[in-house]
Parts: structure tokens; C-alpha cells; sequence
């Protein structure tokens, strides 16, 4: 009983966190200061080690199965671009630089070909108009030929009519038959001339010529007659057939 009133009368202590066991940090003996570093290990927390750092956090997981084929095919897509590449740049050296050589040549030598066509076209050009040029002095010559051959034909038509009406003159019928002897075939060659001036007289002159050769022996004086018609008709030919 006594025991109890003692136990019951001690006084309670002041700091309920006193109660528990006492560390070592407590049981510094008086006098002597406690050590800071176990100060701060004591007040440090159980994460915390004694250096105030921080515990190493756990060991990293190793890669999942999904991670590691990624990891393969990111790897194996990047070898494969890496032999595109060179592949690539293989063939763009080797095939695409000659043939941009050849093709760059190419188009040198086709600008040379152009260029010298164009100077071939000039000069054939220039060839053609002188050939047109030569084309139409040729035939300026040939028609102003064919009026001198046409003039020539003319007057010896008109100088074998006049022979034949002075051998009639003289009564020399076989005469005036010579000198007709070719009037025909000349008349004959001087006709496109004379179809170009007068058609109607082209067409009527070689028909009087052959009556007028034809009845000489029978009537010398009606053929003298028509012989001086026939050379009025020339006559009126003569400018028309001249030569400018």
C-alpha cells in the first residue's frame, strides 16, 4: 500500500517524448558537447544517410521485350538507309555524272550542228534567190531569143514574098516559085509568134500562102496580087513582132 501511494506520488515527466528509451545521442555526458555529426544523423530520416545526401536511388529496370526489338529495328532501318545512301551516291558518281558529261557534250555538239545548219540555211537560202535570180535572167534571154528568132523569121518571110512579086514583075514564074520554096516552112516557124500578136492571122496566113504558091502557073497575076495582101499583112505585123 505504501508502495503504491510512493509509485502514484512521483511526478510525471515533463516531456512525453522523454519516456522512451534514451539514444546514444542522450546519453552525452555532461559537460561535453554532442557531436554534430550525429546531431544530423540522429535527425536525418531513415531515407537520409549520414552526409545529408541523398540515398542512391533503386538499380534501373532492364529494357522490356518491346524496347529491345525497337531498339533493333531503329537500328537496322538506320543500316539500311546508310547502304540507300551510298547506295545512292554510288550510282549518282558512277552512271549519272558521265552520262551529265555526255549529255553536256551533247548539247555542245547539237548547238554546233544548229549553228552551222542555220549558216547552210543562210547560204542556200542565198543560192536559191541567186538561182532565181539566174532563173529569171535565163528566161528573160530566152524570150527575148525567141523575139529575135521570131524577127528573123519574119523579115525573111517578108524578103522572099518581096522576091517572089519581083520575079512575077518580071514574068519569071519558075523565080518566084524559088523564092517561095521555103516560105512555107518559114511561116510555118514563126506562127506561135505570130498566134501571141493576132490568132486570126496565124490562122489565115498559111492558107493564102499555099493558094498563092499553088496557082503562080495558072494566074501569075492574081498570085502577084495576093502576094502584095499577104505582104501588106506582114507588114502590119512587123512592130508587133520586133524586139524591144
Amino acid at each position: 500500500m505504501n508502495e503504491k501511494n510512493q509509485l502514484g506520488s512521483q511526478p510525471a515527466p515533463e516531456n512525453p517524448e522523454q519516456s522512451g528509451p534514451i539514444s546514444e545521442a542522450d546519453q552525452t555526458p555532461e559537460g561535453q558537447e554532442p557531436d554534430e555529426k550525429a546531431l544530423q544523423d540522429a535527425e536525418a530520416g531513415p531515407g537520409e544517410v549520414s552526409d545529408g545526401k541523398p540515398e542512391e536511388k533503386a538499380e534501373k529496370k532492364p529494357p522490356t521485350r518491346f524496347q529491345l526489338l525497337l531498339r533493333k529495328a531503329l537500328i537496322g532501318l538506320g543500316i539500311v538507309a546508310v547502304i540507300f545512301l551510298a547506295g545512292f551516291l554510288t550510282d549518282h558518281f558512277v552512271r549519272y555524272v558521265p552520262l551529265a558529261d555526255t549529255l553536256g557534250e551533247t548539247r555542245s555538239q547539237l548547238e554546233d550542228a544548229n549553228l552551222a545548219l542555220t549558216e547552210l540555211e543562210a547560204e542556200n537560202d542565198r543560192l536559191n534567190s541567186l538561182n532565181r535570180t539566174a532563173a529569171d535572167e535565163i528566161a528573160t534571154l530566152e524570150a527575148e531569143l525567141s523575139a529575135v528568132r521570131a524577127n528573123a523569121l519574119f523579115y525573111q518571110v517578108l524578103v522572099d514574098v518581096n522576091n517572089a512579086r519581083l520575079a512575077l514583075f518580071m514574068e519569071d514564074i519558075e523565080g518566084a516559085q524559088a523564092a517561095l520554096a521555103d516560105t512555107q516552112d518559114n511561116l510555118e516557124a514563126l506562127l506561135p509568134a505570130i498566134s501571141e500578136v493576132d490568132p486570126e492571122l496565124a490562122l489565115s496566113l498559111p492558107r493564102r500562102l499555099d493558094l498563092i504558091v499553088s496557082g503562080l502557073a495558072r494566074n501569075p497575076e492574081t498570085g502577084r496580087i495576093d502576094l502584095e495582101l499577104f505582104t501588106k499583112d506582114l507588114l502590119e505585123l512587123q512592130p508587133l513582132l520586133e524586139v524591144e
